[in-house]
C-alpha cells in the first residue's frame, strides 16, 4: 500500500493533494513567470555583517520604514560570491570602491534576481548589480538638510568661537586604537620638542556605532579638562567618511566646551564634523604639525618676550647704577656738611653754655631778692584778709537769721489756720458727710435720684443709705448735727450698722 493511499477517505469525494515539494515549486515557477529579469529595489541596509568585505557570501535584510519610522516591511537579501566575482560587486563592500561602500542604516538602490528556493520555501533578494549614485544622492541630500538644521542653529561656528588655548600640550586623541591614524598624528608629536601628553579614547570610525562612541569620547575628554580634542581617521570612500556627517555628532562636537580638531580623510574630502570642528586637518599628520606649530608659535612669542624683558632688564640695572653713582656722590657731599654743621654746633653750644650760666648766676640773685620780699608781702596780705573775713561773717549771720524769722512766724499762722479747717473737728461736733458712689461730696439733695446708693461719715463711722422715692429731699446743707437737726418735712430713719441692711435716707 502507498503512503498517499493512507491520507485518502475511501467513502468522500476524490481530492487534488499537494507534496511540500510540489507546492514550493509551484510557487517558484510562478515566481520566475512574474519576475523573469532583474528589478531595482530601494531599501534601508539592515544586519549586514561587520566583516562583510572578507566573506564569500553575504547575507543581511532590505527594509522599508513607515511613518513611525519603525520597520513595516523587510525581506532577505544575499550578494552569493560567484555574482560578487561576475558582476565586480566586492568593491562595494569591502571599500576599495573611491567613493561608496554598503553598510547598514544606508539606503540603497540595488539590482535583484527575485528567487525562491524550492528545497527551504525561502524567498530572497539576489544582488546582481548596485546604483552607488543613488545612494551618493541621498547622502548628499540628507547632508544639505543637515547643514541648513546646523545654520539655522547657529551651532556652524560655535565650537570654533572658543578661544584657542596659548600652550595646547594636553590632547584628547579619538581614533581606533592601533590604526594608521594614530600612529602617523603620534609620529608628529614625537618629532617635535615639546612635551605633548596625549589621552587617548577609542572610537569606531566607520559604521553605525561611530556616532555614539565617538559623542562618549568627546564627553569623556571634555570632563577630563583637556585642552583641545583631535578626531582624526584615514582616507576612505565618500560613503565611509559620511559617518561624519550624522546631525547628532555635529551637534555634540559643535557644543563641545573644549576647542575640536579633526583630520577625517583626505585633502579633498571635507565632512560635517570638519565644518563645524575650531580647525580642520586634512590628515591626521598636518594636525600634528599644526599643534607642534602653534606652540612653536607661542614659543617664539615667549622667547620675544623674554628678550624684551631682558633688553628693559639690563637698560634698567644701567639707570640704577647711574643713580647709585648719583647718590654716592651726594652722599660724600651730606657728610661733608654734616661735619661742618658739626663744628658749627659745637662751638654754638659752647657759647650758649656760657651765656646759660651767666644768665642763672644772675637770675639767683633776683630771685632770693623778690622771694624776701614777697615774704613780707604776703604776711600782710595774710592780717588784712583775717580781719575782713571775721566782720563779713558776722554781717552774713545777721542776715541769715532775719527772713528765717520771717517764715517761721508766716508757717505757725498757717498751721494754726490748717488745725481749725480739719473736717474731723467739724465731724466731732456732731456734723456729718454725705458723699456719692464716686466718693464725691454730695452738697445739694437735688443731685440725688431714687435709688442712688450714698455714704453718711460720722467720726465714729460711715453707714451705706439707698435714696427712695415718694419723699421729698429737703435743700440744705450735707453736714448735720447728730440727733438734733431734722429735715424740713421730712423724717430721719436712724442708721443701721449692719453691713447687710440698708438705712433710708430721706
Amino acid at each position: 500500500m502507498s503512503t498517499d493511499s493512507l491520507f485518502e477517505d475511501p467513502s468522500g469525494p476524490e481530492r487534488d493533494v499537494m507534496t511540500v515539494r510540489q507546492i514550493n515549486e509551484e510557487i517558484s515557477e510562478a515566481i520566475e513567470r512574474a519576475f523573469p529579469g532583474t528589478v531595482w529595489v530601494r531599501g534601508e541596509v539592515q544586519r549586514l555583517p561587520h566583516d562583510a568585505g572578507r566573506r564569500t557570501h553575504v547575507y543581511f535584510e532590505l527594509h522599508e520604514t513607515g511613518g513611525s519610522g519603525a520597520a513595516e516591511y523587510q525581506i532577505s537579501t544575499s550578494l552569493m560570491g560567484w555574482d560578487r566575482q561576475r558582476f565586480d560587486l566586492g568593491r562595494y563592500l569591502d571599500g576599495t570602491d573611491p567613493d561608496f561602500q554598503i553598510a547598514n542604516q544606508m539606503e540603497v538602490c540595488l539590482e535583484c534576481k527575485v528567487d525562491f528556493y524550492a528545497k527551504f520555501g525561502k524567498m530572497s533578494l539576489k544582488v546582481v548589480g548596485v546604483d552607488k549614485n543613488f545612494a551618493l544622492g541621498r547622502l548628499e541630500a540628507r547632508r544639505r538638510e543637515i547643514l541648513a538644521y546646523l545654520k539655522q542653529e547657529g551651532l556652524l561656528e560655535k565650537n570654533g568661537g572658543i578661544p584657542f588655548p596659548e600652550l595646547p600640550l594636553r590632547i584628547g586623541l579619538i581614533t581606533s586604537p592601533g590604526s594608521a591614524a594614530e600612529r602617523d598624528f603620534m609620529t608628529g608629536l614625537e618629532d617635535s620638542r615639546w612635551a605633548f601628553k596625549v589621552q587617548l579614547r577609542g572610537a569606531r570610525m566607520q559604521g553605525e556605532q561611530l556616532q555614539p562612541e565617538v559623542i562618549g569620547a568627546l564627553e569623556g575628554h571634555a570632563a577630563a579638562g583637556v585642552d583641545v580634542i583631535v578626531i582624526t581617521r584615514g582616507g576612505g570612500s565618500r560613503a565611509d567618511l559620511s559617518w561624519f556627517d550624522q546631525r547628532d555628532l555635529a551637534v555634540a562636537i559643535a557644543e563641545c566646551p573644549v576647542p575640536v580638531i579633526t583630520a577625517i580623510g583626505h585633502e579633498v574630502d571635507t565632512s560635517i564634523a570638519d565644518l563645524v570642528a575650531h580647525h580642520a586637518c586634512k590628515t591626521p599628520t598636518a594636525a600634528a604639525e599644526f599643534l607642534v606649530g602653534f606652540v612653536d608659535e607661542a614659543s617664539g612669542r615667549l622667547e620675544e618676550a623674554t628678550e624684551r624683558l631682558v633688553s628693559a632688564a639690563q637698560d634698567l640695572l644701567a639707570s640704577s647704577r647711574d643713580r647709585i653713582d648719583q647718590t654716592e656722590r651726594l652722599r660724600r657731599a651730606a657728610e661733608g656738611i654734616c661735619l661742618r654743621a658739626r663744628v658749627r654746633f659745637q662751638s654754638t653750644a659752647g657759647r650758649l653754655q656760657d651765656r646759660v650760666s651767666r644768665s642763672l648766676m644772675a637770675g639767683r640773685g633776683v630771685l632770693a631778692d623778690l622771694r624776701a620780699r614777697l615774704g613780707t608781702t604776703a604776711m600782710t596780705i595774710t592780717a588784712v584778709a583775717r580781719r575782713e573775713q571775721v566782720a563779713i561773717a558776722a554781717r552774713l549771720g545777721r542776715e541769715a537769721v532775719r527772713p528765717v524769722v520771717a517764715q517761721v512766724a508766716r508757717l505757725e499762722g498757717l498751721a494754726t489756720q490748717a488745725r481749725l479747717l480739719d473736717p474731723a473737728l467739724l465731724l466731732a461736733r456732731g456734723f456729718t458727710i454725705t458723699l456719692d458712689e464716686q466718693g464725691r461730696a454730695v452738697t445739694k439733695a437735688a443731685s440725688l435720684a431714687p435709688g442712688d446708693i450714698i455714704d453718711t461719715r460720722f467720726s465714729d463711722d460711715l453707714v451705706r443709705s439707698i435714696v427712695q422715692p415718694g419723699h421729698d429731699v429737703p435743700a440744705g446743707g450735707t453736714f448735720s448735727k447728730q440727733g438734733k437737726g431734722k429735715p424740713s418735712g421730712g423724717k430721719k430713719d436712724e442708721p443701721k450698722k449692719d453691713t447687710g441692711q440698708k438705712t433710708l435716707f430721706r
